[in-house]
């Protein structure tokens, strides 16, 4: 990824753009979202990936009446212009791939945790609360295994994730998925929301 200097990319030039991106392996929005992240740190654009939980004593505002089929229409039509496998996930407890995520970020691959944890959770039917298979996982994207889980058990993995949530709160996070950098932010309360590439572009590159 570059960190440093104007990246050129066809007319456009990014010059230190950053993105911050919160997400849950919950939210199918968030997966969605994951292929424009990406397409953008392919730009040259620093992605700091974030999770998030809603807080447990949260009340989410009631949704209108006909949210829930107009999402699924949604979805699909989503998934089939963004050629992303999406099924029903299996589970839903997702705390323990947060954490793991943390841990695959201090080792460096935090970025390729998050894409195969999710393809993980909803193409391919994967139970993402197993710690074998966040382990197996690890390993798909080069991971050494033994030192992956000794990571897990060693603490810093939930209080990063923990850390995550704290700075969430501070910054007034209530959904997900969320994109800010220092001067700008677009969180997204509902999916007739969800952003264009160039719109987080110029997000990414709001100073």
């Amino acid at each position: 990824m570059h960190r440093g200097g104007p990246y050129t990319t066809g007319r456009r030039e990014v010059l230190m753009a950053k993105l911050d991106f919160y997400f849950d392996y919950s939210c199918p929005w968030c997966y969605l979202a994951t292929k424009t992240v990406r397409e953008l740190a392919q730009e040259g654009v620093a992605i700091r990936y974030h999770v998030w939980k809603m807080p447990k004593d949260a009340t989410p505002p009631p949704k209108p009446e006909g949210y829930m089929e107009a999402a699924t229409a949604k979805l699909r039509e989503l998934r089939v212009q963004l050629n992303m496998p999406l099924s029903s996930p299996i589970q839903s407890d997702t705390v323990p791939a947060l954490i793991a995520t943390k841990v695959a970020d201090d080792l460096g691959r935090g970025e390729a945790f998050v894409e195969a944890a999710f393809l993980a959770h909803w193409a391919n039917k994967q139970d993402i609360s197993d710690r074998n298979v966040l382990v197996k996982i690890a390993e798909s994207i080069g991971l050494d295994a033994t030192n992956f889980q000794t990571a897990l058990e060693d603490g810093a993995g939930q209080a990063a994730f923990e850390a995550d949530l704290q700075q969430a709160q501070a910054l007034n996070i209530d959904t997900i998925p969320s994109y800010l950098n220092e001067e700008a932010r677009l969180l997204i309360h509902h999916f007739e929301d969800m952003p264009t590439l160039e719109q987080l572009r110029h997000i990414a590159q709001t100073k």
